[in-house]
């Protein structure tokens, strides 16, 4: 599912990636410490599903970042 996140308050990039399902897309609007951000936590959760065995091998993700293939928008997808 395509989604587009409105940033308010309640806004946390932990939050964003709780709620997402299998197959989801969600576009964050663009802002350079927001995409750091979103990038330092989609590595640190790829990290930890190797660690818990749920990924094979180091090229193997959970989540995928792009800033290029919306533009204007922070896309994070998650694969499995």
């Amino acid at each position: 599912m395509e989604k587009v996140i409105e940033i308010t308050d309640e806004y946390t990039t932990v939050g964003i990636f709780n709620q997402m399902r299998v197959g989801d897309l969600l576009k964050v609007p663009y802002d350079d410490s927001r995409y750091s951000g979103i990038k330092s936590e989609a590595a640190r959760r790829n990290r930890d599903a190797r660690l818990k065995k749920e990924l094979k091998n180091k090229l193997d993700i959970k989540y995928r970042v792009s800033r290029v293939e919306h533009p204007g928008y922070i896309s994070i997808i998650k694969l499995k």
